[in-house]
């Protein structure tokens, strides 16, 4: 069966620049004791793009010990935790790595779920969808001239049609509050006829593409309108989950086309 729908492939987050602002060591930084009392501090590792990366058992040396190469992902942070020494022995000591879980997303974590709309803009989206919209020609039959009483039958070619456009867009990682970071965002815009108006001649304006001219003219135009409802939904990854964004409405586009068009009139033969 044929599928009418369109795959979207939505990436995650970029790697992290600083650690995740939820962590409690982020807000608190070991400080230097007047005497020196020996302590623990975490050093944490830089980012990496990649969700999956894991430990591959090498190592770089440092006094003789030997200390795993560590990374923190968009999905966790990773961190060295040292031991500092003071007095004569003072030096510091490898004791262990600790991992937290980052939690990205694209907006504050007190905006409410409805409000959550990154990247939305509606006019780059109605001037997207704007130029996925065909320009459709006006053709009546007869198809040059009428004639005076004789109904005219106007289509529009193409018919208009829902058109779609996919617009990406890159935003901060405010979830985690690392301004550095990035998530990737999908909006799929959809532009759907609403309605067809016709503008005769003879100033009246209708829904019907059927006209009955009444008087003779050389110089006429034939205005159809078309009105585009445009609505916008969109997704975002935080490496693990799809999150679904909208429907949100954006607005409409207005298309018109004309047809130049003229009217005979026939007599009857009097004999």
């Amino acid at each position: 069966m044929a599928f009418g729908g369109q795959c979207v492939g939505v990436s995650g987050p970029s790697a992290p620049t600083e650690p995740a602002s939820f962590h409690h060591w982020a807000t608190s930084v070991p400080v230097a004791q007047s005497a020196c009392v020996p302590y623990q501090v975490t050093e944490w590792a830089t980012g990496i793009a990649t969700d999956s990366w894991s430990w591959s058992g090498s190592f770089w040396s440092l006094g003789g010990q030997r200390v795993p190469v560590l990374r923190s992902t968009p999905l966790e942070d990773t961190g060295w935790v040292w031991e500092v020494f003071c007095g004569p022995d003072a030096g510091i000591r490898y004791v262990g790595y600790t991992q937290l879980p980052r939690r990205p997303d694209p907006c504050p974590l007190d905006t409410p779920v409805a409000q959550c709309l990154p990247g939305f803009n509606p006019g780059a989206f109605r001037a997207a969808a704007a130029g996925d919209v065909p320009a459709e020609v006006i053709t009546a039959s007869p198809p040059t001239a009428g004639l005076v009483g004789v109904p005219v039958t106007m289509v529009l070619n193409p018919q208009p049609k829902t058109a779609q456009a996919v617009i990406d867009v890159t935003v901060p990682d405010l979830g985690d509050g690392d301004l550095g970071e990035t998530i990737h965002v999908e909006w799929v815009v959809q532009a759907a006829p609403e309605q067809i108006s016709w503008a005769l001649p003879n100033g009246t304006t209708t829904a019907a593409g059927v006209w009955i001219p009444q008087v003779a003219e050389r110089s006429l135009d034939l205005v159809a309108t078309v009105t585009y409802q445009v609505t916008a939904f969109g997704f975002w990854s935080d490496g693990v989950d799809l999150h679904q964004l909208g429907p949100k409405s954006v607005g409409t586009i207005t298309v018109t086309s004309r047809l130049p068009y003229g009217v005979q009139q026939v007599q009857s033969d009097l004999g």
